[in-house]
């Protein structure tokens, strides 16, 4: 349950080291933040703007625990995390890095994926439904049991060197 609210913008070394549990940031704006050592727990970001943000030095065991509903991720780097369960919900998630994600059940139902890269990740049972501009290569990620909805879910015939018509 989340209890406490940020609405402030942070950048640089403002996070650094901070534990962050049970947080609710509110259309705040994170460029280049420093996240190293910055455990998160229960945390959301809603209308947030994320630029140049590495979740990859944030404490990460057991997983990182943090949802984003309508906001703007551009240029983040979410690899080699386990974001079981996570949701990316209604976001522009605008040249963001994923790269052996453990991504299993996540949600980035209604999203924008322009440009962002999913590549030896675990996308079993993960929802795109809705979503749009999405690149995953099913030969190399897991994608057993996700969703995604027509016309979008043509894209991931790209990699086949097929004709459509």
């Amino acid at each position: 349950m989340i209890d406490r609210r940020a609405y402030k913008n942070y950048a640089n070394d403002d996070l650094a080291g901070v534990d962050l549990e049970d947080v609710l940031f509110e259309t705040c704006s994170l460029v280049a933040t420093n996240l190293a050592d910055t455990r998160f727990s229960s945390v959301a970001f809603e209308g947030c703007k994320l630029v140049g943000v590495d979740f990859r030095k944030c404490r990460a065991f057991p997983s990182v625990d943090v949802s984003f509903v309508d906001c703007i991720l551009d240029g983040c780097n979410f690899s080699e995390l386990a974001l079981r369960k996570q949701k990316f919900v209604s976001c522009d998630l605008r040249r963001c890095f994923f790269l052996r994600t453990d991504l299993t059940d996540a949600d980035f139902s209604h999203s924008d994926l322009d440009e962002s890269i999913f590549y030896e990740c675990d996308l079993r049972r993960a929802d795109f439904s809705r979503a749009r501009n999405y690149l995953v290569d099913p030969n190399g990620n897991k994608i057993a049991g996700a969703k995604f909805s027509l016309p979008e879910a043509v894209s991931l015939l790209r990699g086949f060197e097929i004709e459509l018509r």
